[in-house]
């Protein structure tokens, strides 16, 4: 790999990762919103797709916590 493909896979990491770092507490905000107004919040409901992804991994309980593990994680690095 030349210096300018690792440029551009330098410049594509730090893209995602604040795309990440933006978009982790707005889910947040979104997920406190929800389970305090109980509905979903302009037609968006973090909860649901949150339930839906993890039941689209399976019904295994594993699948659940291993979810929870992750979504743990990227909380702790912030």
């Amino acid at each position: 790999m030349n210096e300018n493909h690792k440029t551009i896979v330098k410049r594509i990491k730090n893209y995602l990762r604040e795309a990440v770092e933006i978009s982790v507490p707005i889910l947040c905000l979104g997920v406190v919103v929800q389970l305090i107004i109980g509905e979903p919040l302009l037609g968006w409901s973090p909860i649901q797709n949150i339930q839906s992804a993890i039941n689209s991994l399976g019904q295994n309980n594993f699948i659940g916590v291993a979810a929870l593990l992750v979504l743990y994680s990227v909380f702790k690095k912030q």
